[in-house]
């Protein structure tokens, strides 16, 4: 008599959620996250859950749900961002954001929205089910606080259980997610631009220099440039500088790169100053900003409210014979060229970081960047994101003009005619 032998088919079904969490997981934007993928238990979520993720960052999936893996990428890149964005740390969350270990509906609601609205921008997977066209701009405090008092919409209700928990300081003291996420917006900046053939001239590099000692600090220990810094690269060549006439430093947004002249001296303290300086420039798209107005009085002005912020928000150590002047304290950058536009003399003998008559933003870097690739939703994201974190972390009020610089680079530009 002959044994039967039964060949075990592979689900079908199983295999587009290994596929759907091999895209994430080789996206550059998750390239150190530190989670691992389980399927729950029967009975452990409820059949409207898709996934969640633990306080110690394992994902576990739905083992009976059916989707493309085009899906459970959308699914699972919005639980690692969760992590990333520090909505699971105590430490960025209120009270009234919590229910125990669980996030209270509004404040969960608003930080899939922030989640989702990020997942926009990116190209990995397909939303299960559509959001609306136009999304609420504002952060996930701000949101919470709106629909406690006046109800979650609709269209904004989260399905199913609590997709992320709240973990103790302890655990997140030992996997700081955001920390690994900023890593991430690095190699996904520094992956979009060697597509687009740009050299990173100190990409994996880490040196002690007090300028990379500085940049360190923001990735470390400043929310509000955390992602900022990690997605810029710092070039200190002496030819480079020379030949450019970068005095102590200039920025170039399109190439994602900061230009130091390592001859010059400043400390730590004063790195971190420049360097802020250097990243709100390329941020908030000064050299794109400047129109039809003169372009060296247009840097003058941007350094002056830049600076101005700054010296306001305590950040480093303001370097002697850098634009400041207190009188021009809440102006924006347009009121400040307007003030001073009037005095084309006396500006142009001063000085920006780059040196006396050139402005320190660059039209164009020194080693041209190839492609056409467009940073704008990279720097939007990140303000946005280290805003949001910054204002949760109470790391100290934002000057309010740089609060609405922010908040502005999210809306849609008027039309011409308008």
């Amino acid at each position: 008599m002959q044994a039967t032998v039964t060949v075990q088919r592979p689900d079908p079904w199983r295999a587009e959620v290994r596929k759907g969490w091999q895209l994430v997981d080789r996206h550059p934007l998750f390239s150190v996250h530190h989670c691992w993928l389980y399927a729950a238990e029967e009975g452990e979520l409820s059949p409207d859950t898709w996934a969640v993720v633990t306080e110690d960052g394992d994902i576990r999936h739905h083992p009976r749900r059916r989707a493309e893996a085009a899906e459970w990428a959308w699914v699972f890149a919005h639980l690692l961002l969760h992590l990333g964005f520090g909505h699971a740390d105590p430490r960025t969350c209120t009270p009234k954001d919590l229910e125990g270990d669980r996030p209270e509906p509004a404040y969960r609601a608003a930080c899939c929205l922030a989640v989702d609205r990020f997942l926009r921008t990116l190209e990995i997977g397909r939303r299960p089910t559509p959001l609306p066209a136009e999304l609420p701009e504002q952060d996930e405090v701000t949101l919470s606080e709106r629909w406690r008092r006046l109800g979650i919409p609709e269209a904004y209700q989260p399905l199913g259980e609590e997709d992320f928990r709240v973990c103790s300081v302890e655990m997140a003291e030992h996997h700081d997610f955001p920390a690994m996420f900023a890593v991430g917006v690095a190699e996904a900046a520094t992956a979009a631009l060697d597509r687009a053939g740009t050299p990173r001239a100190t990409a994996g590099k880490h040196l002690d220099e007090p300028w990379d000692l500085a940049l360190r600090w923001f990735v470390s220990s400043y929310p509000l440039l955390r992602a900022l810094a990690a997605g810029l690269n710092i070039v200190a060549e002496v030819e480079l500088a020379r030949s450019w006439g970068i005095s102590i430093a200039a920025v170039s947004a399109e190439a994602g790169e900061i230009y130091i002249n390592p001859l010059a001296r400043h400390s730590e303290e004063e790195w971190r100053f420049v360097l802020a300086h250097e990243m709100l420039h390329a941020a908030l798209r000064h050299g794109e900003r400047v129109g039809v107005r003169e372009p060296y009085i247009w840097h003058v002005a941007c350094d002056y409210v830049i600076n101005g912020w700054l010296v306001e928000m305590g950040v480093g150590e303001l370097p002697e014979g850098l634009l400041f002047d207190p009188t021009l304290s809440g102006m924006s950058a347009e009121a400040v060229y307007d003030t001073i536009v009037t005095d084309l003399r006396r500006m142009r003998k001063l000085a920006t970081r780059r040196g006396r008559g050139i402005g320190d933003v660059l039209d164009r870097p020194p080693r041209p960047a190839r492609g056409g690739v467009d940073l704008d939703e990279y720097y939007r994201g990140a303000l946005r994101t280290g805003l949001a974190r910054h204002q949760g972390n109470g790391r100290g009020l934002v000057p309010a003009g740089l609060e609405r610089e922010i908040r502005a680079l999210d809306q849609t530009p008027l039309p011409w005619g308008a």
